[in-house]
């Protein structure tokens, strides 16, 4: 993964997206083209994750958007989808070895009734 590069991605200031994408696997889970550029550089395990095990908890709590954490320490990483501030995570999990450099990552989900869009927080 270019660390550098995706921390630049992720950074740039944005207003809004000029696109979005989706991967056929997961048609149902539509991304910014931000997360895309953030993807290219070495994450499309990420969409993966979130594409396989996101949507459906993120449904159940019956709320229009969450956000996506990716807090990564020490080569380690610990995801969760945060619905509400005052309640336990909606999803998380936890990973032996990630790639991605240290900090934490946000990225928000909304569930938008037909279908999931991801996009990064300089594209809200």
């Amino acid at each position: 993964m270019d660390n550098a590069k995706f921390i630049k991605i992720y950074n740039e200031s944005r207003n809004g997206a000029n696109g979005m994408l989706f991967n056929p696997l997961y048609p149902k889970l539509n991304y910014s083209d931000g997360v895309r550029d953030c993807a290219e550089t070495g994450c499309y395990w990420l969409l993966d994750i979130i594409g396989t095990e996101c949507l459906v908890p993120l449904r159940k709590q019956n709320v229009r958007m969450g956000v996506i954490t990716v807090k990564v320490a020490n080569e380690k990483a610990v995801m969760t989808l945060i619905t509400n501030d005052d309640m336990p995570p909606a999803w998380s999990r936890e990973m032996d070895y990630t790639d991605m450099p240290e900090g934490e990552w946000l990225f928000y989900l909304s569930d938008e009734g037909e279908r999931f869009v991801l996009i990064l927080p300089s594209e809200y």
